[in-house]
């Protein structure tokens, strides 16, 4: 039997359908610069942050002149406000937010993006979402896959580690919860598991609504 006591969300990807926009922003701004995005170029991004993130992108051609860009286009919180409400909200995001809290659960939004631009797309969402705390990658000193975010989380709720479920769709988040002594839990979004996040993933599920099911069946165990 799982005693959870606290969920912890990534949020691009996870909690909103951001990735394939920002893919785009990514894959036309490299071409406005003259040069193609690696094949590989996603799956070490995604979920990443901090000083892995710098290091990644320098060694690729151009690699700094496009996060500028891009820095630039993510935090034009104008752009995200002109969005439509709810046109972003992943499957089940409002239905787990309410489940969660209704079943005594602790909320905490773990993401490797600065606090001011998980704020801005939790302002697409019609139905205010109730949660207890936001760690963004501002706040912390290490990026994912380095587990403090996790942990920041966790003691900000007052919880163990081993009472956490962490909900990621990212490589480096999973190994994050790994490490932060989480159980974790890979939701599919653009990202397909790799051998090496095959061995680390404890549950999938299809979409954020199958948690309910997921922390349902935990608890009869």
């Amino acid at each position: 039997m799982l005693d959870i006591k606290a969920v912890l969300f990534d949020c691009d990807g996870l909690m909103f359908e951001t990735e394939l926009i920002s893919q785009q922003i990514w894959k036309d701004e490299a071409r406005k610069l003259g040069f193609t995005l690696p094949e590989d170029f996603f799956i070490n991004i995604t979920g990443s942050g901090g000083e892995e993130l710098n290091r990644y992108l320098s060694s690729i051609p151009s690699g700094m002149d496009l996060y500028k860009v891009m820095k630039k286009k993510r935090f034009d919180i104008s752009f995200w406000s002109s969005i439509q409400k709810d046109c972003l909200n992943k499957k089940g995001l409002i239905t787990l937010f309410y489940w969660l809290k209704q079943n005594g659960y602790r909320i905490g939004i773990c993401s490797s993006s600065h606090r001011t631009y998980v704020e801005a797309l939790l302002s697409t969402v019609s139905t205010p979402l109730e949660y207890d705390a936001i760690v963004g990658g501002d706040m912390v000193t290490h990026a994912k896959p380095d587990p403090e975010i996790f942990l920041v989380g966790a003691k900000i709720l007052d919880v163990q580690p081993a009472e956490c479920l962490v909900l990621e769709d990212s490589k480096q988040g999973i190994i994050a919860a790994r490490r932060a002594g989480m159980h974790s839990c890979f939701i599919e979004d653009t990202i397909q598991p790799d051998p090496t996040m095959k061995e680390m993933i404890e549950y999938q599920t299809e979409n954020l609504e199958e948690v309910i099911q997921l922390l349902r069946q935990s608890a009869r165990r």
